[in-house]
């Protein structure tokens, strides 16, 4: 018992959500009761609600009657939309647009949307900043320690970000796996983890925190393989609650994508934060990290079906090519650099990871398919590259060449041209740990290997 009090009185406690979320795309309630809508001098009183909801897009939305108002009264506030402010206990909550007014005897039922909303003054300073992350994947991580109920539970729930700047702590909830399943199930959203972020020096700025706000958001892509960020940032000083922020931000509905990072190891994640933050702290280099993840994310994702995925990936290795290569080593100039083939260019990105131009051996449609055509393909850079012309070319013997490929050969080049992509960044961001290798998945071992990163000496 002594030493079991030792390790509780030793971990830290988890981190607190800003919101409540019980179930699955389950609105958030903002506020019920009376609140106002004002254009210029005129004011209208609403009883209702406030609701943050995640369907059909994330955002604030109110609903609500205006008893003996007209409809007359509420027109010019349908009409100058973008003038209307949502207030709420004297303090306006933020622009309102009225999408919808129903006219009705005893007065007016109306529907509407807040596209930025802070509930509390946000003119005011604060220490710390807590947030929630919806539908993230699962790392298990540091210990921490939650009272549920009766009995303390202490669980691998955190990964801590750490700069010389600022502390981002991150806790995966209780019950991580159940609402995962249920994600899954239904799609959509769940708030999966919640955080808090604090500045080692002085008050957070705004202008600043929004910025720290979507590199981290940005890197959490690249962790995550789909678009998820920080949500319902609440303001605290000295323990207390100043404000609390809901805004539409970059958020994927749920659907299980491969991603690079180990489930059961976060070595190197906080290196790898700080390279990014650093990176991204250059203005010459912030607009690569973000078209990177980017084409990284849109390619994961699937988008425009496997064809156009294919042609994102290319894009993003290209984007690679220049800025590592060429922009930053110089092994190329002038138009020797332009001119060489795209294949080309993937090996010398390759030989500078220290990856091997050959076809993995998981990939069995590729490995067929490389036999089969006519020329046969040098390697696996020609061979990705053959068939991203085959999709993005429009001559006849190129659409022949693609109707003949089976989906699966086309799936299996995503995967090779997104592995590329992950162990590019990865040495960009000066990775040096483990990683969930995609292209050792195949039909008879779909767990992928977790090895160390190709150039690690």
């Amino acid at each position: 018992m002594d030493e079991w009090l030792q390790l509780l009185n030793s971990t830290p406690p988890i981190t607190t959500f800003p919101v409540k979320m019980d179930h699955v795309n389950e609105p958030i309630l903002i506020h019920e009761g009376e609140f106002k809508l004002k254009l210029d001098d005129k004011m209208i009183t609403i009883t209702g609600k406030i609701h943050y909801e995640w369907f059909p897009i994330l955002g604030s939305k109110f609903s609500g009657k205006a008893a003996n108002v007209s409809f007359f009264t509420i027109m010019p506030f349908f009409n100058e939309s973008e003038k209307v402010e949502l207030i709420i206990d004297g303090v306006i909550f933020g622009k309102a647009k009225l999408i919808e007014v129903s006219d009705f005897p005893t007065g007016a039922e109306m529907e509407g949307i807040i596209p930025y909303g802070v509930k509390g003054d946000k003119a005011i300073v604060v220490t710390k900043v807590r947030f929630a992350i919806p539908n993230l994947r699962n790392f298990n991580g540091n210990v921490t320690k939650e009272r549920i109920e009766t009995n303390d539970h202490i669980k691998r729930t955190r990964i801590t970000f750490e700069n010389d700047d600022y502390l981002i702590i991150i806790d995966r909830r209780h019950k991580y796996e159940e609402f995962r399943r249920e994600l899954k199930n239904k799609g959509g959203y769940f708030l999966l983890y919640s955080g808090e972020l604090t500045k080692k020096k002085g008050n957070i700025g705004l202008e600043k925190l929004n910025d720290l706000l979507r590199c981290f958001s940005n890197f959490l892509w690249f962790l995550n393989g789909r678009r998820c960020s920080p949500l319902f940032l609440q303001g605290v000083y000295e323990e207390e609650v100043i404000w609390t922020e809901y805004r539409r931000n970059y958020v994927d509905q749920y659907k299980y994508v491969i991603t690079w990072p180990q489930e059961h190891d976060i070595n190197g994640l906080n290196e790898l934060w700080q390279e990014f933050y650093r990176i991204w702290n250059n203005e010459d280099d912030k607009d690569f990290l973000v078209s990177a993840v980017h084409w990284y994310i849109e390619a994961n994702s699937n988008s425009g079906f496997v064809e156009g995925a294919i042609i994102m990936a290319q894009t993003a290795l290209e984007l690679i090519y220049n800025l590592l290569l060429i922009e930053k080593k110089k092994i190329l100039n002038g138009k020797d650099a332009e001119s060489i083939s795209a294949s080309n260019k993937i090996r010398l990105l390759l030989s500078h990871l220290n990856v091997s131009y050959e076809i993995p051996n998981s990939f069995n449609e590729l490995n067929l398919i490389a036999k089969e055509l006519t020329p046969k393909p040098v390697d696996a850079p020609d061979l990705f590259v053959r068939i991203r012309n085959a999709i993005v070319h429009s001559q006849e013997t190129k659409r022949k060449e693609l109707a003949n490929m089976p989906d699966e050969v086309k799936l299996e080049a995503l995967q090779l041209g997104i592995w590329y992509i992950e162990l590019s960044l990865l040495y960009i961001l000066k990775f040096e740990g483990k990683y969930s290798n995609r292209s050792s998945i195949s039909f008879s071992s779909p767990v992928p290997d977790e090895v160390p990163v190709p150039w690690k000496k």
